[in-house]
């Protein structure tokens, strides 16, 4: 347990949303009738999508959320925001960075440590983390790339509180962005509900604020997805004269992704039942749940994998879509913005990540 260090301060990049009108427009639907993971309700009842078995009288949220999700071309996201071709990804962490230090009354003097997640950053190596520290003016202290991807605002969190708790800072600034919208693969059925955001908090010092983390790994489903140069979906192999037309995309191992899917409602039960005990908690007693929010049926399935009360998960993709890492942050934001997250509110985050791992974090903000 962690105790009397907090969240300071929360920010975002601030651009103008993109609507579904905007969007189906400027892109062709054909992903959206071609979708590989679409839900199908069995002879038994049981609904199953990507590797989960939504059971009815268990999972009845989730039913209901995921039959929605099929029923719209958009898969649930009504908004979404995508960084400008030119702008480099740092500038909207250093904005996000900003939002952050603002909101907790902090300048940049007052920071010790930065902690980075870019996915993508400006260039392939060294990260942006150094360089969002010089475009914010710091130059007193660590500033590091954590990546642990889906979930980096997760471990920033506890890397972040561990640092404090032993000394070594007083406040480190976590920062946290992705730009789905470079690596779209326009056929792919995952666009219509990928979108670019960067988010960041501050932590430090906070009289009776707590946080009880734990975490389990799974590398043996490292392949079930993966960045690298491929041919985009549907496109036919060109005469060997011709150039690949490769690009930078993300692609899905449909066989280890249904096994992630089948155990990430295991993971999320025994990880969150880890993280309340550690806080001296029941699962009644909290007060907001968060989530990554890969798919608009995630949050509802985790309701009903947890047993959330009615009321308790709160959800930002029709907002903001699919936003990776950014997805908790963003969601915390809004949460706070809402009269959600008060001192003392006890709140339940969960994050499945590439790779894979999986983590919680009981916390009284």
């Amino acid at each position: 347990m962690i105790r009397d260090i907090g969240v300071l301060g929360i920010g975002l990049w601030g651009a103008e949303p993109i609507t579904n009108e905007v969007f189906g427009a400027e892109f062709q639907r054909s992903a959206a009738t071609s979708d590989p993971y679409r839900g199908r309700r069995g002879d038994d009842g049981i609904v199953r999508v990507a590797g989960a078995e939504l059971v009815p009288g268990k999972h009845d949220r989730a039913i209901a959320a995921v039959e929605h999700s099929f029923s719209d071309p958009y898969r649930g996201a009504r908004r979404r925001r995508w960084f400008p071709p030119d702008m480099p990804v740092s500038d909207a962490e250093v904005a996000a960075a900003k939002s952050a230090l603002a909101d907790a009354g902090l300048g940049i003097e007052d920071i010790d440590a930065i902690l980075v997640h870019s996915f993508l950053p400006d260039g392939l190596s060294p990260k942006n983390s150094p360089l969002v520290a010089h475009k914010l003016g710091f130059r007193g202290g660590l500033a590091l790339e954590v990546d642990s991807v889906c979930n980096s605002a997760l471990s920033h969190m506890m890397l972040g509180a561990s640092l404090i708790a032993s000394g070594q800072a007083r406040r480190v600034l976590c920062v946290q962005s992705i730009a789905y919208s470079r690596l779209r693969d326009e056929r792919a059925s995952a666009t219509v509900f990928e979108a670019d955001m960067a988010g960041a908090y501050v932590l430090g010092p906070v009289p009776g604020a707590q946080m009880a983390f734990s975490w389990r790994t799974a590398g043996e489903l490292h392949a079930a997805i993966s960045l690298g140069w491929r041919r985009p979906t549907g496109t036919p192999q060109p005469p060997y004269w011709q150039g690949t037309g490769e690009r930078l995309l993300i692609s899905f191992d449909r066989e280890l992704q249904g096994l992630v899917n089948a155990q990430v409602a295991e993971y999320a039960t025994l990880t969150a039942a880890e993280a309340l005990g550690r806080a001296g908690w029941s699962i009644d007693e909290i007060e907001l749940f968060v989530s990554h929010q890969p798919m608009s049926w995630f949050t509802a399935y985790m309701e009903d994998t947890l047993g959330l009360a009615d009321g308790v998960a709160f959800s930002t993709f029709e907002e903001y879509a699919n936003i990776n890492s950014s997805s908790v942050t963003a969601s915390l934001c809004e949460a706070k913005r809402a009269g959600r997250l008060e001192r003392g509110t006890r709140a339940l985050i969960y994050c499945p990540a590439a790779g894979y791992t999986y983590g919680s974090v009981a916390l009284r903000w």
